[in-house]
């Protein structure tokens, strides 16, 4: 099993949340842990989502369509697959 974890960053207020999973949604990717994290200090919120043998090229569809505007993508590879907050 391959997992690929999408980090989405934004400024307090910013998290499109619901564009997000939308757009998970359209590309039809498998979720197996999400976490969301505030970083009242640093000034940021994130939503790290892990998706489970998602295309190569769908995981850059959907960073290039949510790295626009206020947020900001992270891929990276996890070991977890089984992470939910």
């Amino acid at each position: 099993m391959n997992v690929k974890r999408l980090t989405i960053y934004a400024n307090p207020g910013s998290l499109r949340v619901i564009a997000v999973w939308k757009s998970l949604i359209e590309h039809r990717v498998q979720v197996c842990g999400w976490s969301v994290h505030v970083n009242y200090a640093g000034g940021r919120e994130s939503l790290s989502v892990d998706l489970v043998d998602c295309p190569e090229d769908h995981l850059e569809i959907i960073s290039a369509a949510l790295n626009t505007g206020t947020m900001t993508v992270l891929m990276s590879d996890t070991e977890s697959a089984s992470r939910h907050a």
